[in-house]
């Protein structure tokens, strides 16, 4: 196996030339998929003038350099965009929309959150039905 199996990051190999370029690519990507927010999921074409550092999901009917990446988080890199195609249950921030998303079932939809039901919290030690709310500091 030549890459990790959450990020795809590449792993360097034994004995491996040039060291520092597989390193660099696995830090790009870490810095482009941890903590992902992204600035629309909604423009269908590339901005004019992209910010490094700016990403995107692409939309279904995309153009230009995105076409043909739906769903995927498109990273402004080293002057050029790169393209990383999401796993299932991936979340990223929409920071037009104010909304968090999830992708779920090939698709990104509005993350949920459920919480019903939720009549017993333990912090630190274990709730009951005497103590709902218990913490043990």
């Amino acid at each position: 196996m030549d890459v990790s199996e959450n990020l795809n990051l590449p792993y360097i190999i034994p004995a491996q030339a040039q060291k520092h370029v597989t390193h660099n690519e696995a830090i790009k990507t870490i810095d482009a998929l941890l903590h992902l927010a992204v600035k629309s999921r909604s423009l269908a074409s590339p901005p004019a003038s992209p910010a490094a550092g700016d990403r995107y999901i692409v939309p279904a009917a995309a153009t230009g350099a995105w076409a043909g990446s739906q769903n995927a988080i498109a990273a402004w890199q080293d002057a050029a965009w790169t393209f990383y195609h999401p796993r299932e249950r991936w979340i990223a921030y929409a920071t037009d929309e104010n909304t968090m998303l999830a992708f779920q079932h090939g698709a990104w939809t509005s993350a949920t959150v459920n919480t019903t039901n939720q009549n017993r919290l333990g912090i630190n030690t274990a709730a009951d039905l005497t103590n709902r709310f218990a913490v043990a500091l």
